[in-house]
């Protein structure tokens, strides 16, 4: 099973379904500024169970990096330079992507569906691996992977231990 699909079509922006995209973006963007004004973060994962999820930190190392800080940023989140170097590929494969379907070209290279799900996967579980060991080095003391008291979970925590009597 592929993960990217060639044979669909872009959706065309005055049709119903080219004018949602906007709108679920814009959706998106509403509730991630809501969750940080009520939970004081934008990760959904940290506002719920108070705990970082894997791409925490990233924002905050984005912020080192630019002002020239790379062993802070690396600090913060120690895949940012992979984050960075793919985010900016995938900017300049769809650049390139639009400017070659505007001369009505097409993509001289592309990789096959088996390649992108192995690089893909690959991506995930090297996350994963950074998360669960960034979890057991740092969880809850350390920047950016401390337990966050103001999560649902961690007033829902709050309120029980209140309810029971002390010393128990």
């Amino acid at each position: 099973m592929a993960i990217f699909r060639k044979d669909k079509k872009p959706a065309d922006p005055s049709s119903p379904k080219g004018r949602q995209k906007p709108r679920a973006l814009l959706a998106i963007v509403l509730f991630l500024l809501f969750i940080l004004e009520l939970f004081g973060s934008t990760c959904f994962f940290a506002s719920v169970f108070g705990i970082p999820c894997a791409g925490c930190g990233s924002t905050r190392a984005l912020s080192l990096l630019l002002q020239g800080r790379l062993s802070e940023a690396i600090r913060m989140h120690p895949l940012i330079l992979v984050s960075l170097a793919l985010l900016l590929a995938l900017l300049a494969w769809a650049i390139l992507k639009l400017v070659l379907v505007r001369k009505g070209r097409e993509m001289p290279f592309s990789l096959p569906p088996r390649a992108l799900n192995i690089i893909m996967f690959s991506l995930v579980a090297l996350y994963l691996i950074v998360y669960l060991v960034r979890m057991i080095l740092y969880f809850p003391h350390t920047e950016p992977m401390c337990f966050n008291h103001n999560s649902v979970w961690g007033r829902l925590i709050a309120l029980i231990r209140r309810l029971l009597p002390a010393g128990r």
